[in-house]
């Protein structure tokens, strides 16, 4: 028994231990993090599921997601979504509306995963879809827009991991009624949080919306004669624009998000829901604006192919996911 313990001599000095050093530990970058962390075959395997191409099992029961065009569809996804929060721990809201002139109500559902401050970053991202007329439920909508859903589910996954690192709320919302209610969903829950803010009072941050990150036009050769790899960045709350040519040149809306979006020179970002988001309150007043940002790649405008099922490039996918996960951490208070 005293071999097994070894001399006195084989006593480590405290100072020898690999324990991790403090300042090292205090130097993590965070973003950085969660960029290597963004894990492309679990977007794949997502899109798989959102896409019909595999079955998933909600609620105990085995069903095939896909189409979201009629009332089951939609029903489906929205149970899969809140399985889905609800498994990462957060707190899952549905919230029911009736907009005026619509035929049928529809369905936004919320998780919120709460921070050190209320003050609120929305992730939001549309979940219906929509095929050719007479063909509706024909259509999985892989890009518009389970492809910007998957970078939502994603970003969920890794806040929760870092949910140390955040200083703010954030609230992930699946909207309805995009695709034929004229930005119902969006417009609703905008009138919603502002209202919930202002009597809670707490802040809105910024919105940011993931929308059609699955297709690469450049593949395709359907780029047009836009600049690619190019971005558009838009900041609402100032209604300016700057466009951002990746990487030769190195002018953002936002500087200190700049390491983000150089990280990944074939990256896009695009953020659409900004057009309801952009009018919740008076801009000159704390805690009644979403910021809404918008960062959107230029090729964009010329895919008129969104509901006729363009191909999914998952290389292209993952590589759009890493930033824009890594600039709404940003968001969310994550430093590097």
């Amino acid at each position: 028994m005293i071999g097994c313990q070894g001399s006195g001599d084989d006593i480590a000095d405290p100072a020898d231990r690999n324990d991790p050093d403090p300042t090292a530990i205090a130097a993590t970058d965070h973003l950085k993090e969660i960029f290597d962390q963004v894990d492309g075959a679990r977007l794949t395997q997502t899109m798989r599921e959102l896409s019909g191409v595999v079955p998933v099992v909600v609620n105990g029961q085995t069903i095939t997601l896909g189409q979201r065009f009629n009332a089951t569809g939609r029903k489906n996804f929205r149970d899969y979504w809140t399985q889905t929060m609800r498994n990462l721990g957060l707190e899952v809201n549905q919230l029911h509306y009736q907009a005026a002139g619509h035929p049928r109500a529809g369905d936004n559902v919320e998780a919120v995963l709460r921070g050190p401050s209320p003050s609120s970053v929305v992730v939001i991202v549309h979940y219906d879809s929509i095929g050719p007329r007479g063909q509706e439920t024909s259509n999985p909508g892989a890009d518009d827009d389970m492809s910007g859903m998957s970078i939502q589910l994603e970003t969920a996954r890794l806040l929760v991991q870092h949910k140390a690192q955040i200083a703010s709320t954030v609230r992930f919302v699946a909207s309805d009624e995009e695709e034929l209610g004229g930005i119902a969903g969006a417009r609703n829950y905008a009138a919603h949080i502002k209202a919930l803010s202002q009597t809670e009072g707490f802040t809105l941050l910024a919105a940011v919306d993931d929308e059609q990150s699955g297709w690469n036009c450049s593949r395709d050769g359907l780029c047009g004669d836009n600049l690619f790899p190019a971005f558009d960045v838009f900041q609402l709350r100032q209604r300016r624009r700057q466009d951002l040519q990746l990487p030769g040149d190195r002018r953002s809306a936002g500087q200190h998000h700049q390491h983000v979006l150089d990280a990944q020179g074939q990256a896009r970002l695009y953020r659409r829901e900004q057009r309801s988001l952009r009018d919740v309150g008076d801009r000159g007043a704390r805690g009644g604006v979403l910021g809404a940002q918008s960062v959107r790649q230029s090729a964009l405008r010329c895919s008129r192919r969104r509901h006729l099922s363009p191909r999914i490039d998952m290389a292209y996918l993952t590589s759009i996911a890493r930033p824009a996960i890594t600039f709404q951490a940003s968001l969310a208070g994550v430093l590097p």
